[in-house]
């Protein structure tokens, strides 16, 4: 009997297959042994651990100012009018036109004297009575009347030729209430756009009905940057 019949003599082909079949488990063990997957990542294929080891995460840390709740705007008794016009009070400009009036009732007086009599008190009269008049005509030609008109939230200052804006409820515009509307230091202060800073005073405005509509107001603007920041900082 042949002994590659009985088996106890492989082939060579036999043989090559089995060193080929021996060669590729090797190569899968080095392979499986390099990329063994990482314990934090999930089970630990080589060593048949089933239970994922996932490290404990802190807890979030969130502001304190999320627990805090934000300021509530006090609504008035009194509606705030959503429209309103101030104009600056005239008793400057009444003072100086009886003044100039005054002065040109002289002018015409001292002249009918200086040619009736031809004295030297009523030239002189005459002469002082007339730079009173054009000393008081040119103040009431520079002095512009403040006009103030409120349409929601925006006051819209008129003086002359120029126009300033403001925003009451925009908390990233510069809005200052100085004293209080009952004295007469009173003082509503802003920022114009040019850098200017200008003021309304108790001449120029209602100042008690102007202070109560500027404080709820500012109460939204000072509400909305608190929130602006709170978003932020998330």
């Amino acid at each position: 009997m042949d002994e590659t019949d009985t088996g106890a003599v492989k082939s060579p082909e036999v043989l090559a297959a089995e060193a080929a079949r021996m060669a590729a488990e090797q190569r899968r063990a080095v392979a499986r042994a390099q990329f063994q997957t990482p314990t934090w990542l999930g089970p630990n294929r080589g060593d048949g651990t089933l239970d994922p080891q996932i490290p404990t995460q802190p807890e979030a840390e969130h502001d304190e100012l999320d627990d805090e709740p934000l300021p509530q705007v006090v609504v008035p008794t009194n509606p705030i009018p959503h429209a309103a016009h101030w104009a600056e009070k005239a008793k400057p400009r009444l003072l100086a036109g009886t003044v100039l009036l005054t002065a040109l009732a002289g002018v015409i007086g001292f002249l009918v004297l200086a040619i009736i009599t031809q004295s030297i008190g009523a030239i002189a009269g005459l002469a002082a009575c007339a730079i009173v008049a054009v000393i008081f005509r040119g103040a009431l030609m520079s002095a512009d009347i403040t006009h103030v008109e409120l349409k929601g939230s925006v006051l819209r200052i008129r003086k002359g030729g120029v126009l300033d804006v403001v925003n009451l409820a925009d908390p990233m515009h510069y809005v200052d209430l100085i004293g209080t509307p009952d004295e007469p230091t009173w003082r509503l202060r802003f920022e114009a756009v040019d850098g200017r800073v200008v003021e309304l005073g108790p001449t120029q405005v209602d100042a008690p009905e102007l202070h109560r509509i500027a404080t709820y107001y500012r109460a939204i603007a000072n509400r909305d940057k608190l929130d602006r920041e709170r978003r932020f900082n998330r």
